[in-house]
């Protein structure tokens, strides 16, 4: 008897299982639902898509509960259907299940849609009280020590973008950010965006694993940043200017020339040296304290920490004649160039969301005396990061860009000294391995380079590149980066 039963059970739960997926109206419900839940993947959206999403679920609870009423009292219902409509209705829900099932996959994915960027919050987001968040009395040490608690930062680190901050009169930090990276306990690097907004958040919140690009440029460290701040009289500096918000900005090394403007040297004690006259080149790790929008009117304090000979120095030897390529290679850096001792741009972070930065561009024509923005939106959206910055004139140059996953890259052209900018297009080079699969590795541009009159970019294949031992493909312009041709393969 026990055997009969079950036998019968199995046989109605068979014979309602199929008749439900015979059921059109349950097909094509069944369809919206996974049109809905696609979209919303894909759009987020969710204040639109949920309803949606529970009128179908509650539609098919409903459909498959009418269908298994009615078989139980006519067990005849399912043989009236053919088995052909038995068949096409089993191939249509496959159909509907596997297109759908691909645009979500899709969504969650190398960033394809709204939840690959959950999935990425949910695996790398965190967040954190930020309770040293008096400048006056903890410094920027204090942001570092807060995150410590929750999560360990590599002991040396770098930045791979600027430390901004702003805070008020009374010393409470309202806003910073930066994107720093560095070698764990283990040799592996780490990395981490940290963020912090007051009108939006008590809380720092940061990204973990993010691509930097990491290259360890010494002039990128962040340690000096740490001990100039502590050694600032940061009250005591912004006093005199008597206004309610002021910011702090951290560019890593730079190369002041021979301009004094602002230029204070301080040692960890304390003591100021206000330079007037400089007999060689400024050079140093410099923590500049101002008053946004003033900076015009209102010289920002650019403060050098004096101690160890490599954060802040003067070259020996006189500077005045040396080259314009040798001027460059200090001053120049992936978000900054100069063209000439006067004339420079950068690119500057203004927002950071859900993994994408956003630039404006500047220029300056008064040797970094005062910038000016020229354009808020060069990159026409938001990216990764920020790969070069190069001018070969004052009106033709070139912006890189990276995306957030760092497997590939964009290159923009601009031939009207910064003012607006496009993406720059050339054919991907397909290689062939040994399986005979064909694969185009070459998707992360370099900064072009002029040479015997013709425009060379090296293409090479992103943080996710092994082909060939990691080589790059040659293109050539001669029509100023309009066009590019493939030249050859170029190994490391």
């Amino acid at each position: 008897m026990r055997l009969g039963g079950i036998f019968i059970f199995r046989k109605n739960t068979k014979v309602i299982l199929r008749s439900l997926l015979t059921n059109p109206i349950l097909i094509i419900g069944y369809w919206i639902f996974c049109y809905e839940l696609a979209s919303l993947c894909k759009y987020g959206r969710i204040n639109n898509n949920i309803y949606f999403l529970l009128l179908c679920i509650v539609f098919l609870i409903s459909i498959i509960a009418f269908t298994t009423i009615r078989m139980m009292k006519d067990r005849e219902y399912d043989s009236k259907k053919s088995n052909a409509w038995r068949y096409i209705s089993i191939i249509t829900i496959m159909v509907i299940t596997l297109f759908y099932g691909v645009e979500i996959y899709k969504s969650a994915t190398n960033y394809g849609g709204k939840l690959a960027w959950t999935i990425e919050r949910l695996k790398n987001e965190r967040s954190v009280k930020f309770e040293h968040n008096n400048i006056y009395e903890d410094g920027v040490e204090g942001i570092f020590e807060d995150i410590n608690k929750k999560y360990t930062l590599p002991k040396k680190l770098y930045m791979a973008s600027d430390f901004k901050l702003t805070f008020n009169s009374d010393g409470t930090i309202t806003s910073f950010d930066t994107f720093v990276y560095g070698e764990n306990v283990d040799g592996k690097e780490e990395s981490c965006l940290i963020t912090y907004d007051k009108n939006k958040s008590q809380k720092i919140t940061f990204w973990l694993n993010g691509y930097a690009n990491a290259d360890y440029d010494g002039d990128k460290l962040v340690e000096p940043l740490i001990k100039t701040v502590n050694a600032i009289p940061i009250q005591q500096v912004v006093s005199k200017w008597n206004e309610s918000k002021y910011g702090l900005v951290y560019f890593g090394k730079r190369n002041w020339g021979y301009n004094t403007e602002g230029i204070i040297n301080i040692n960890e004690e304390g003591k100021e040296h206000h330079l007037e006259i400089a007999t060689s080149e400024i050079i140093g790790y410099t923590v500049s304290i101002f008053v946004p929008g003033r900076e015009k009117e209102v010289v920002p304090a650019r403060y050098n920490l004096i101690g160890d000979p490599s954060w802040s120095q003067s070259n020996n030897t006189s500077n005045h004649n040396s080259s314009k390529e040798e001027q460059q290679e200090v001053t120049n850096n992936k978000e900054q160039f100069f063209l000439s001792k006067e004339v420079g741009y950068q690119l500057n972070l203004t927002d950071k969301a859900l993994g994408s930065s956003f630039y404006s561009l500047s220029k300056t024509k008064d040797g970094a005396e005062t910038w000016e923005v020229i354009n808020e939106d060069p990159f026409n959206g938001g990216i990764g990061s920020v790969s070069g910055i190069t001018f070969i004139n004052d009106k033709l140059g070139f912006i890189g860009a990276i995306s957030p996953s760092g497997t590939n890259g964009e290159m923009y052209r601009t031939n009207d000294g910064g003012i607006s900018f496009e993406k720059v297009n050339y054919i991907p080079q397909e290689v062939t391995l040994e399986s005979g699969q064909s694969i185009s590795p070459f998707d992360s541009p370099g900064m072009p380079y002029e040479k015997d009159g013709v425009l060379n970019m090296l293409v090479g294949q992103g943080s996710d590149g092994d082909y060939n031992g990691n080589s790059s493909a040659l293109y050539q312009s001669k029509d100023n980066g309009e066009t590019w041709e493939y030249v050859k393969e170029v190994k490391k």
